[in-house]
């Protein structure tokens, strides 16, 4: 009898995954470990969870062509917390394993383990956030960047450690570095090339009152993308203040300038060919451009409503193989409508361009990415819960008379097991 055949690739991706997760899990035991060894260990807990998702988009990858597809998505997770008087930590191990069918086939795995904790002393704050992230290009990068990058995984290490000063009862200095590192499975296949961040950031903050507060920030950020042989740097200083109007309502706003310059080197082409193409040499381009970066936000908490305004400026790395100016518009709206009902509305606009053309950098029309998204939540039962969504998503690339616009649906239930608990 001849033997089924076995799916190698496949098995060793499973293997990945679940591996992953082992560790994951690991990490956890291991936290609460720490956290019980401590002499003030207060509470530590883990709650698990499992959803199940069927959903449906007209337009997967946002071009055109053929891309409807339906699939399904299987989410385990388990969140962690910890806490005693002077440490907070806290995490999650989850993993979505999703297959689509239809116009597009494609079968992969997201996995998430991000680690969030705070040590407290009497004048000082030492904190952490960061974690692993393996998810597609249509999801983290596109909610972070605005630009459509086609159908691919990407794995991010993050890493960002902070330190509180106190200074006096009002003012506190506060300093922080941050480590990004991204790859892309397949990068070459899809035009996409790996990066490396580095930054710093440093500044004081006042309280003018118990309503208000300004800060001053200074930051640094080195840009690697070794495969475009680009190397950026941008640096300056922002203000901002945050004030509470009172009645629930809080607003903040910040802003100022980024001096950016970058460097590419194009390696020489070796022989004949380098000398008919002019590329017999190494050469180097470089640029220079000022950047004016801000963010604002302006919340409303009602009794059984929330709404919430923002818009921003950013620079971000990507895996176009250059940095990228995103100006981003967004709001949400959350209502209750019983006490196991609620309704909301999430929308953002995205106009994205690129920032310091160099000689050999990709040319990048400004493009536009708009989607809006109406869900309703139903708590029906202790533990379970059912969520319906519908999102609909345009992007428009200027100088091409290109638009195109998804549609997309789901329908997902969640499984909460009661949550394990230790304290003392």
């Amino acid at each position: 009898m001849e033997l089924p055949a076995i799916d190698h690739s496949l098995a060793r991706t499973s293997i990945q995954v679940w591996s992953l997760l082992v560790v994951g899990l690991c990490s956890m035991a291991t936290a609460l470990e720490t956290l019980n060894r401590q002499a003030d260990a207060a509470e530590w807990s883990a709650a698990p969870s499992m959803s199940v998702k069927g959903a449906y988009n007209s337009n997967l990858l946002l071009n055109s062509g053929n891309n409807e597809v339906f699939g399904y998505w299987i989410t385990p997770a388990v969140k962690f917390k910890g806490a005693t008087e002077t440490l907070d930590i806290e995490g999650e191990t989850k993993a979505d394993f999703v297959h689509y069918f239809g116009d597009q086939d494609k079968e992969f795995t997201n996995v998430y383990f991000p680690l969030r904790a705070s040590y407290r002393s009497e004048r000082h704050t030492l904190g952490f956030e960061g974690g692993f992230t393996r998810d597609n290009t249509l999801r983290g990068e596109l909610q972070q960047t605005g630009l459509v990058l086609g159908f691919t995984q990407r794995n991010l290490w993050m890493a960002v450690p902070t330190w509180r000063i106190g200074i006096t009862e009002r003012l506190s200095w506060q300093s922080s570095y941050q480590f990004l590192d991204a790859q892309y499975q397949d990068g070459l296949k899809f035009g996409l090339s790996d990066y490396q961040v580095h930054g710093v950031t440093a500044g004081p903050t006042y309280n003018i009152s118990e309503l208000d507060q300004i800060h001053m920030t200074g930051e640094f950020t080195r840009v690697r993308i070794p495969l475009a042989g680009l190397e950026s740097t941008y640096y300056g200083a922002q203000g901002g203040w945050t004030h509470d109007f009172g009645h629930e309502v809080t607003g903040s706003i910040s802003g100022g300038g980024r001096l950016v310059n970058s460097t590419q080197n194009i390696p020489a082409i070796p022989g004949i060919l380098g000398i008919l193409l002019g590329r017999s040499s190494d050469r180097s381009f470089t640029n220079h451009e000022i950047v004016w970066v801000f963010r604002g936000s302006l919340r409303k908490q009602f009794e059984r409503s929330m709404i919430q305004i923002e818009g921003s400026r950013e620079i971000n790395p990507s895996g176009f193989g250059r940095l990228l100016q995103t100006d981003r518009v967004g709001g949400s709206f959350s209502h209750n409508l019983t006490e196991t009902l609620t309704a909301s509305l999430n929308g953002a606009l995205y106009f994205v361009s690129g920032i310091a053309t160099t000689g050999n950098s990709p040319s990048l029309n400004q493009t536009r990415f708009f989607s809006v998204s109406p869900t309703l939540s139903w708590k029906f039962a202790q533990w379970w819960s059912m969520d319906i969504s519908y999102t609909y998503g345009e992007r428009a690339v200027d100088g091409h008379g290109q638009r195109n616009g998804a549609n997309s649906t789901f329908i997902m239930l969640t499984y909460t097991g009661d949550k394990w608990s230790v304290s003392r």
